[in-house]
């Protein structure tokens, strides 16, 4: 009888059901041939970009494969921040353990985490499945892949679509506040959207408007973000890059042109879509039980987007002079300006794409 208990999982039926999740059959098939022949030691704390490596995926699709995983109970998942003093790594089995103050239980030094910088994500193999022994915490095997590989940042995991759909619960405590040092955001509305409405009506507007938000939505995804609130006819959007963010607009034209005219969309009818992007520091924040962005940097991103005309893409110099951002940039006809911000003292440096 002791046998039955000892048996070691088939992991081919275990990870059966993340096809439902949207991940492919063979890379689920890679998962669980690698969960039957990895070490103890590989399965305590995965870096994910370590896991990526070895099933031949990038860090956005290990991710998403995980956080299936994590759903259907194959693995745990742990928020490790890291003290900038001494290095250890402080875990927290929950993000609403994540404070804006936290004291190091190594150093006692205390320190405000970034989200991007100290806040890192691991996932550990669920004891139901094999009850992993005190070898595996093996701290030199982690420092190790984290140095060749680098961490992952709990604010990749946020971007992430799947986990804010799958996870609602896991938010920070609503009068907390996690500094992240660059956050690429990303502001659209609908220009004339108003007389859309009066023209058309609502049903046939409100149809529209779906049409374009699905067409937002699957961008901002495609290039490693999310959309972090819709309003109205307006989104904002997250990114990791400000390159990411630049790649991720400039498709929204692309996409919104393409809408109107797979959808033969008349004049009075086609979708203009206004864009404006910023990059800089700000907090990570729950309003209204879902992740948010606060500070000056969401304002401008607010403020550039009220700047563009429709049909094209205004950002600010943060976007404009990262190098990655340069190189799409290269050959595009640039229109620069200044404008006065809202809320901002003197006026900014915006540029401006024309898409059409």
């Amino acid at each position: 009888m002791l046998n039955l208990f000892n048996r070691r999982p088939n992991f081919k039926t275990v990870t059966a059901n993340l096809t439902k999740y949207g991940v492919a059959a063979d890379v689920g098939g890679r998962f669980a041939a690698w969960l039957e022949t990895a070490s103890d030691r590989e399965l305590y704390h995965v870096n994910p970009r370590y896991l990526a490596q070895k099933l031949g995926l990038d860090e956005r699709a290990t991710l998403k494969l995980l956080v299936a995983a994590l759903y259907e109970g194959v693995v745990t998942l742990h928020w490790d921040v890291r003290c900038p003093v001494c290095g250890m790594l402080n875990n927290n089995n929950a993000l609403s353990g994540l404070k804006h103050n936290m004291e190091c239980v190594m150093c006692h030094a205390r320190f405000a985490p970034h989200f991007d910088e100290e806040v890192r994500v691991t996932f550990t193999l669920h004891s139901r499945l094999r009850g992993l022994p005190p070898a595996a915490n093996d701290k030199a095997f982690r420092e190790e892949n984290d140095s060749r590989y680098g961490p992952t940042l709990g604010q990749n995991l946020l971007l992430l679509p799947d986990f804010q759909r799958l996870f609602p619960q896991e938010r920070l405590l609503p009068d907390e506040s996690l500094e992240v040092a660059r956050a690429a955001l990303v502001f659209t509305d609908l220009a004339g959207s108003t007389a859309l409405y009066a023209a058309r009506g609502d049903p046939r507007a409100y149809h529209l408007v779906r049409l374009h938000f699905d067409e937002l939505f699957a961008v901002a995804d495609k290039h490693n973000g999310t959309v972090v609130k819709n309003i109205g006819d307006a989104i904002m959007a997250a990114f990791q890059t400000p390159a990411a963010a630049l790649r991720a607009a400039l498709d929204m034209q692309a996409a919104i042109a393409a809408l109107n005219k797979r959808e033969r969309l008349t004049d009075d009818e086609a979708l203009i879509l206004k864009v404006g992007l910023h990059s800089g520091p700000c907090l990570s924040v729950t309003l209204n039980d879902r992740p948010d962005y606060f500070g000056t940097t969401v304002n401008i991103a607010a403020r550039v987007q009220g700047v563009s005309r429709g049909g094209d893409v205004v950002f600010t110099d943060a976007i404009g002079d990262d190098h990655e951002a340069k190189a799409l940039l290269a050959g595009k006809a640039i229109a620069d300006d200044r404008v006065a911000v809202k809320g901002i003292e003197g006026e900014i440096a915006v540029h401006r794409v024309q898409m059409s």
